[in-house]
């Protein structure tokens, strides 16, 4: 990038190198180890064989409190047919992103978007060798709630929640987002187009700032985020497990490098475009 800056710099005005997509995956990993599942039903006080209709009861609480929070910020809630937009050609967010702008919403809970999808999970199926019941893992499908929200300081987000034990959770951020929050924060001018920064006013304090998105203490962020969505937390805690344990699965790192106008930009596109290929 420096050797690419340096040949180009007197038609470069500046260069800013943050992350853009992160996302963020939170598993309570307490269920897994063997055995654990089968003890925390019974600290919950759940014989294996009412196990069935209390995972139905947990789910539906997921889905009366998902659907309260919509409620409560007077938002709606879409089911979709599928989990694959590739047919639509309308992807989740694109969808949310749309009612967002149809309905003028530039802070809180713009959506909430549900759809069955794949899942691991565990269940309680009897063992023929042993002929007893017993919790296993397995793969299968339930409802997923996606909640697409705009936060006062990270921007666009959204949160989605696994309705079916072990409550899988997945939150997305955007590196972008949170810095226009924080130029706007600074007063420092910009233009935007989509996700790309296209001008700035002071470079000077930008490197700073995306140090600060690098190094955010993020599990209490994610923790709040969890909070909010999840209510069965505090049982799960109280029958002596712990809350979600998170780690990143997918992350971007990128560079906008920003042009003082079109023609030297687009003097070496050609060039540009051969190179990504």
């Amino acid at each position: 990038m420096n050797g690419f800056v340096d040949l180009h710099g007197e038609s470069i005005t500046g260069v800013i190198n943050t992350f853009d997509r992160v996302i963020f995956k939170g598993h309570l990993n307490g269920f897994f180890p063997d055995g654990a599942f089968g003890r925390y039903l019974s600290r919950r006080g759940i014989l294996l064989k009412d196990a069935g209709r209390f995972f139905e009861a947990e789910t539906q609480r997921i889905r009366d409190h998902v659907v309260s929070l919509a409620a409560a910020a007077g938002r709606p809630v879409e089911y979709l047919m599928g989990s694959s937009t590739h047919r639509s050609g309308l992807s989740k967010e694109a969808r949310a992103r749309a009612i967002a702008e149809r309905d003028g919403v530039t802070e809180g809970l713009v959506c909430v978007l549900s759809v069955v999808e794949p899942c691991r999970s565990f269940v309680v199926t009897p063992n023929r060798q042993t002929r007893r019941l017993e919790v296993v893992r397995r793969r299968r499908k339930c409802l997923h709630y996606y909640l697409y929200r705009i936060d006062p300081e990270l921007g666009w987000v959204h949160v989605r929640l696994q309705t079916w034990a072990p409550y899988e959770m997945q939150i997305y951020v955007n590196g972008r987002e949170w810095l226009a929050r924080q130029m706007d924060q600074a007063g420092i001018g910009y233009r935007r187009s989509d996700n790309k920064i296209t001008a700035v006013d002071d470079f000077g304090p930008i490197t700073a700032l995306c140090e600060r998105f690098a190094h955010t203490d993020w599990p209490p962020v994610l923790e709040r985020q969890a909070t909010l969505v999840n209510p069965l937390l505090p049982d799960i805690e109280r029958a002596g497990f712990p809350g979600y344990w998170w780690v990143i699965d997918q992350c971007e790192y990128a560079s906008d490098v920003l042009f003082t106008d079109r023609a030297p930009l687009e003097a070496i596109q050609g060039d540009l475009v051969t190179a990504a290929v």
